[in-house]
């Protein structure tokens, strides 16, 4: 023994030191940051320092914070962590400031972690809730997933202003929807082969029940206040849902929960260059609709969940995605998730003919349903 913990199942992390969501909380971000250091790495994306750049810098400035930026671009790969990594030695930063979408969040992350020093998540997008968990999804430089770091601690503050998420294109509020509708959708389906759930993963699926009854009330509304480019109490609270507690889902399941159909359909589409285009919680919502094909629910489940995300604006089929795909590609879509992890947690095992099956029944029943 060496006497190194498994960050993964050692101890359990659930939620944000510190999250606030509200309009202008950049004009304060300097006074929640000071408590975590006083020379700043920001690290974003092009698109997202525009959009949050003049206030987070103001509050920096007025708070006695230092700071140096470093743009991000690409993937979150092992590349660009490294980059991240060398750059926080340059500088000498004491915090890290990821300020973007769910690639760029998990990059700081990562390198936070490797760097053992806080990190401040701002997402500038809310499609997914990369912002306050415990993890980085990794993949190729070319967007092929690899694997999944995990890391000693969630974020030690995640700010949001539903402001930037409002003026922010509508398809990626849709995709952080999608996304996490994955937490009751894989999650139902994994907590039945579990015989003595203990009392994480219990809440963890009362949870995400909650989180789609929640979903069913608000999510149109909220979609129709983004693409109005207003906030609204709907979009607040979906921000909410689809950063926050779907965050805390996954930390309380993630020794139990954390797996499923939806999410390894994901992973076989990264091989597709042409999916690379798709947001993460698209190829989700895709997912889903297979793993619900490949569990063989009731038409009347399946019209209702299809209707539901038509009214977001969704249409989860590979003719929907504009993905043409013949069955040799397919296939390679099957193996892949067919040995993802994530399928590991099913009740029962998934082959790649079974997976396949759902691919090619979904196109084949999609418009009668």
């Amino acid at each position: 023994m060496n006497g190194k913990l498994d960050p993964q199942t050692a101890f359990l992390k659930t939620a944000p030191l510190q999250y606030v969501n509200c309009t202008g909380i950049l004009e304060k971000s300097g006074d929640y940051i000071r408590v975590w250091g006083k020379k700043a790495l920001i690290c974003g994306g092009k698109r997202a320092l525009e959009a949050s750049r003049k206030q987070l810098t103001h509050s920096l400035k007025s708070a006695g914070i230092s700071w140096e930026e470093h743009i991000f671009t690409g993937e979150c790969c092992d590349e660009n962590i490294e980059c991240v990594v060398e750059k926080l030695k340059q500088c000498k930063a004491d915090v890290l400031i990821g300020a973007g979408g769910g690639k760029c969040l998990d990059t700081a992350k990562a390198a936070a972690g490797a760097c053992n020093i806080p990190v401040v998540c701002i997402p500038t997008i809310a499609a997914t809730c990369s912002a306050t968990t415990a993890q980085s999804v990794v993949y190729s430089k070319t967007g092929i997933f690899e694997r999944v770091i995990f890391l000693s601690s969630n974020p030690q503050l995640a700010l949001v202003d539903p402001d930037i998420i409002a003026g922010a294109p509508v398809q990626y509020l849709q995709a952080g929807i999608l996304d996490s509708l994955a937490k009751w959708f894989e999650g139902r389906t994994v907590f039945k082969g579990i015989k003595t759930p203990d009392i994480y993963t219990s809440s963890a699926m009362c949870l995400s029940k909650l989180l789609y009854d929640e979903m069913k009330k608000k999510a149109v509304q909220a979609i129709e206040s983004v693409k109005e480019n207003r906030v609204s109490d709907p979009l607040i609270h979906v921000i909410d849902l689809v950063v926050y507690l779907t965050g805390v889902i996954q930390g309380m399941g993630h020794a139990t929960l954390r797996g499923g159909v939806a999410h390894a359909v994901h992973n076989g589409l990264t091989l597709i260059e042409e999916s690379h285009a798709l947001l993460h919680g698209i190829k989700v919502g895709y997912g889903i609709m297979v793993q619900l094909v490949l569990e063989k629910v009731s038409q009347k489940e399946l019209r209702e969940v299809l209707r539901f995300f038509r009214k977001l604006d969704f249409e989860p089929s590979l003719k929907g995605l504009n993905l043409v795909i013949n069955r040799d590609d397919a296939l390679k879509i099957a193996e892949k998730a067919a040995g993802d992890p994530y399928v590991g947690k099913m009740p029962y095992p998934v082959e790649p003919e079974m997976i396949l099956w759902a691919i090619e029944k979904l196109e084949n029943v999609i418009d009668k349903l």
